[in-house]
């Protein structure tokens, strides 16, 4: 295995992106899981768990791949030589939406940049994700959300206290709510880890494979610091999304629908469209089976995820588009 030395600009491109990525894509993979374990499982453990996960996952795929951390992903996505100051405004765009909490997709913005040729099959593969995805959620809870939902919480905004959480919750549903979190955050890592390593050398060492997973982990406890940061509040908007048998069935559903879609195709999209697209799908069915928000409510805040996503999207493809333009050595 050849080791290429990692310049000053590609560490500040992978610091970046890793800021980025986890925090942007918090909202589709553990949203729920740290919605549903306010105020019930400390803080220090989820981290404990979720940096397990992702140092096993990122250590596999380096293995597997002989230095390549995101499971062969970027085999057909070179590093641009030389790398220059254009290439590192994609994360920094995904910083700024993420901030102002707009979802948008990090493949979009990242990998579009690298590979620009790919834009309108990862675009159209994402709307037709977004479709069966709402599709999905709202057969699915349509018919099980009744059963495992249990009924609307008075507020889907206010965190749970361990005064306030069920005394009569099963504790078997928070080990099955953790078990399906931690199987979709292994899963969106291999899918999603060429956006943060696409910065890096094709081929990393030991000492460089350390000092990434060092990082990554540090973000993520900063992420649950911040109770998962601007976008969670969306999350939050939704019904009953403390409940962990909620959270259970939001991620083994998302985690099967990613599944899905690997199974018959090898065409990336966006998950977060999918995601997006499953959150519209089982509010609109648990408000048919609920009644507890006028139909002008449900639309509305579905509108107004669609238009924020829409919003995300129309800067990434501009960014994206305009990176091969702007790249200059460094």
């Amino acid at each position: 295995m050849i080791e290429t030395p990692i310049t000053p600009l590609q560490a500040t491109g992978f610091l970046l992106a890793g800021t980025a990525v986890i925090g942007n894509d918090a909202l589709q993979t553990l949203g729920t899981f740290l919605a549903a374990n306010r105020g019930r499982i400390p803080r220090f453990l989820q981290a404990l768990y979720l940096s397990a996960v992702l140092c096993g996952v990122l250590l596999l795929g380096w293995s597997q791949s002989h230095g390549e951390p995101s499971w062969g992903r970027l085999a057909q996505i070179p590093l641009p030589e030389p790398l220059g100051w254009a290439d590192l405004l994609p994360p920094v765009a995904v910083l700024a939406l993420t901030r102002a909490g707009a979802p948008v997709s990090t493949s979009f913005l990242v990998l579009t940049a690298f590979a620009p040729g790919g834009l309108q099959a990862l675009l159209r593969q994402s709307l037709l994700g977004y479709g069966l995805a709402l599709l999905t959620g709202a057969l699915v809870y349509g018919v099980l959300g009744g059963l495992l939902e249990g009924t609307p919480e008075a507020s889907p905004s206010a965190p749970p206290t361990p005064s306030s959480a069920s005394p009569s919750l099963d504790p078997r549903w928070l080990l099955l709510q953790w078990l399906a979190s931690g199987w979709l955050w292994g899963q969106w890592l291999i899918q999603d880890l060429a956006n943060v390593y696409v910065y890096l050398p094709r081929q990393l060492g030991a000492l460089e494979m350390a000092l990434s997973l060092a990082a990554l982990c540090a973000g993520l406890v900063l992420l649950l610091a911040t109770d998962g940061g601007p976008l969670q509040r969306l999350l939050l908007s939704k019904s009953n999304v403390s409940d962990p048998r909620a959270g259970t069935l939001i991620s083994a559903v998302y985690g099967l629908i990613l599944t899905g879609f690997a199974a018959v195709s090898q065409q990336p999209l966006s998950t977060t469209w999918v995601f997006l697209g499953l959150l519209a799908g089982r509010e609109l069915a648990l408000q048919i089976r609920w009644r507890e928000k006028p139909a002008a409510e449900v639309a509305s805040l579905i509108g107004a995820d669609i238009a924020r996503a829409a919003l995300g999207l129309a800067v990434s493809v501009a960014v994206a588009l305009a990176v091969p333009a702007w790249r200059q050595p460094f």
